[in-house]
């Protein structure tokens, strides 16, 4: 399903705490991508210092991905975009 800009709120990930192949791990436990994809998006991370993961068409599902990042214990955050 495609998510019109105007009404998208994106899952950011600012972690820079964890090892890089924990950060991965909650990115392909979360979302489903290769362990691989996760390692690219740690790149981001160290980089640039966040990591867009997704977009959601609503708040409460990006809150629900925000929440299952944070238990596994990421920084991250939703952002309207």
């Amino acid at each position: 399903m495609a998510v019109s800009a105007e009404q998208a709120w994106a899952v950011v990930v600012h972690d820079h705490m964890n090892s890089s192949p924990s950060i991965a791990y909650a990115i392909h436990e979360v979302f489903g991508l290769p362990f691989e994809r996760g390692l690219e998006l740690v790149e981001d991370v160290i980089e640039h210092g966040r990591a867009e993961l997704t977009r959601c068409a609503g708040r409460e599902q990006a809150e629900e991905l925000v929440a299952h990042l944070q238990v596994l214990g990421l920084h991250a955050t939703l952002q309207r975009r």
